[in-house]
């Protein structure tokens, strides 16, 4: 098995992970649909199946195109297996990290941003006046910082790497 097979593979776990995500999340996402107290098909949609849809869709196409991520995280790479494989797995290792985490966030401050409006909207209030509770910013910030880290992962593993090699030497 050469890298870019052991990549394929990695990504294709990735997205089952991405995939039961997405389907463990239906019960919780369910909760909050009745808990919002409008029995609408639109509010289903915001609530249920948008949620599950994203990291769902995205889990399928890591799934069914594997060699197109892997091809962009390891091009150039050598398929030889060699002194530095440990390393490359590492920065490939990261770089899906980043990504699986990336879309957590995505998913994430999308249910925030959604729940914050529909709040407002069961509370009648006008939209420029949105009233975001203390737990609510502390969600939305704590999904920015997971969003920013996602982005150090995936952009920056090679840095991640280095770091991670000072405190083994």
């Amino acid at each position: 098995m050469d890298i870019k097979q052991l990549s394929s593979l990695l990504v294709k776990v990735a997205g089952i992970v991405l995939i039961v995500y997405a389907i463990s999340g239906i019960p919780n996402n369910i909760n909050s649909y009745l808990f919002q107290g409008k029995d609408t098909a639109i509010n289903f949609a915001v609530w249920v199946i948008i949620p599950v849809l994203f990291p769902f869709l995205i889990g399928m196409a890591m799934w069914k195109f594997p060699t197109i991520i892997t091809n962009k995280v390891i091009n150039g790479v050598s398929n030889e297996v060699e002194g530095n494989t440990f390393r490359e797995l590492e920065l490939i290792a990261l770089t899906i990290l980043g990504l699986v985490l990336l879309f957590f966030a995505l998913s994430d401050i999308t249910f925030n941003l959604i729940y914050v409006w529909a709040t407002n909207q069961v509370n009648n209030s006008p939209v420029s006046a949105l009233l975001i509770s203390p737990e609510d910013w502390g969600h939305i910030a704590g999904t920015f910082v997971e969003i920013i880290f996602a982005l150090v992962l995936l952009f920056r593993s090679k840095g991640v790497i280095g770091i991670i090699k000072k405190f083994r030497e």
